[in-house]
């Protein structure tokens, strides 16, 4: 079963698993995003700051997504708050076991092509749009990390700043350098939305926590 899945080369070196490796070598990714080149050297940048190891790169991938995706107009504190419900959901028997399932969660219909094979192996899957338990990931746009003009190759600082912060937030998750800045601002929350942008039917099943910037945090 593939999720969106995309393969992602650079030329950036990468400090992987403690020995330096040109990251094309080793990075598959399995998050839903595409990344322009600078922000692969951001993300490479990252994984040697850190030292994350390739048992969970996948992990970082997927959560910096999306704290990016969900949060990257947020402060420091508005990534960590939508960092807190993913791991909250990972570490909850309702949800999948690991970050990449729980951001990819949602149900998902089979590619026309492959619908007709027989082999169940070779099917592809799509989340089907906007039923996914984060909206970025099944809203029909493009998933792309733009840190850089991709003509010009001038970087989008913005952008830039955003994706290099997600990062670091996922990694302080996931237990890597200053772990204990992650502590969990949202008090347990499972759930959240953009008060700005909708006003869901289901708030009024789940007990309010708190607002951190644009976002509502329930459980």
């Amino acid at each position: 079963m593939i999720f969106k899945t995309v393969l992602v080369a650079s030329t950036a070196l990468a400090i992987y698993v403690g020995t330096p490796v040109k990251a094309d070598k080793v990075y598959n990714q399995v998050g839903a995003a595409e990344l322009t080149n600078k922000a692969q050297i951001i993300l490479w940048d990252k994984v040697s700051e850190w030292k994350v190891p390739s048992t969970n790169l996948k992990d970082l991938v997927c959560l910096a997504e999306n704290i990016y995706f969900e949060a990257r107009a947020e402060s420091m504190s508005g990534k960590a708050a939508v960092a807190n419900v993913t791991r909250n959901r990972v570490n909850d028997k309702r949800w999948p076991k690991t970050y990449c399932k729980v951001v990819q969660q949602g149900p998902v219909r089979e590619s026309w092509k492959t619908r007709a094979t027989i082999s169940t192996t070779d099917a592809i899957y799509y989340p089907i749009k906007h039923r996914c338990q984060f909206s970025w990931y099944c809203d029909g746009n493009k998933d792309k990390i733009w840190a850089n003009m991709e003509k010009t190759g001038k970087t989008i600082q913005g952008n830039a700043k955003a994706w290099g912060d997600s990062l670091t937030v996922a990694a302080w998750t996931l237990g890597y350098g200053d772990f204990m800045a992650i502590r969990d601002n949202t008090e347990g929350a499972v759930f959240y939305y953009n008060h700005n942008l909708v006003t869901p039917s289901w708030k009024a099943s789940k007990h309010y926590i708190k607002t951190i910037g644009n976002h509502t945090f329930l459980r």
